[in-house]
């Protein structure tokens, strides 16, 4: 026969999938609340300073939430290539192993920064030459290898491992800061 549940069973269950709400709840807010914060960061609304006390106001219960939010919006960023993001990255790891993994990225985020100018700079050449050729030179002459036919594909080969690189590094700092990796 069927298993009758009593008034306090009933009560017992709806109580613990009510907290489950709140939780869940509170954890969407303190993620809001820091990509919120990152964004009014990246868009210089707020310093480093003002970040730094920004995060620290944050609802108890909601701050690793905000945490959270807040590296991967700064770390979408980075991956955009906005270098502000990097320094908002140092505020969150600023001692032991998130330190060091910081450390490994902004290395990381050089080296692609590296990687790229070298690939501008060789087709800035190649251009320069081409217009030599042409007989077009002088101060004035400025190639920009943004205008160049072969610019995406040829950036893109330069940065691949780059790129992977900054994403590993990227992935090791969120694991040393204890923050999920799904949003």
């Amino acid at each position: 026969m069927a298993e009758i549940k009593s008034a306090l069973e009933i009560a017992m269950e709806r109580a613990a999938a009510l907290g489950e709400d709140q939780g869940q709840e509170a954890r969407r807010q303190g993620r809001a609340q820091g990509k919120a914060l990152a964004r009014r960061y990246l868009e210089a609304d707020l310093d480093r300073q003002g970040l730094a006390e920004a995060l620290a106001a944050v609802e108890s219960g909601q701050e690793e939430h905000a945490r959270q939010g807040l590296c991967r919006v700064l770390l979408g960023a980075l991956e955009e290539g906005r270098p502000r993001a990097l320094a908002g990255l140092q505020l969150l790891a600023a001692e032991g192993e998130a330190a060091g993994a910081w450390q490994k990225l902004a290395q990381a985020e050089e080296d692609r920064l590296q990687s790229l100018a070298g690939a501008e700079a060789e087709l800035a050449a190649e251009m320069s030459g081409d217009l030599a050729q042409a007989g077009i030179a002088g101060s004035a002459v400025r190639p920009n290898p943004k205008a160049h036919p072969e610019y995406a594909p040829r950036v893109q080969g330069a940065l691949a491992e780059a790129e992977e690189q900054v994403a590993l590094a990227a992935a090791a700092l969120q694991a040393a800061l204890g923050l999920e990796s799904g949003d």
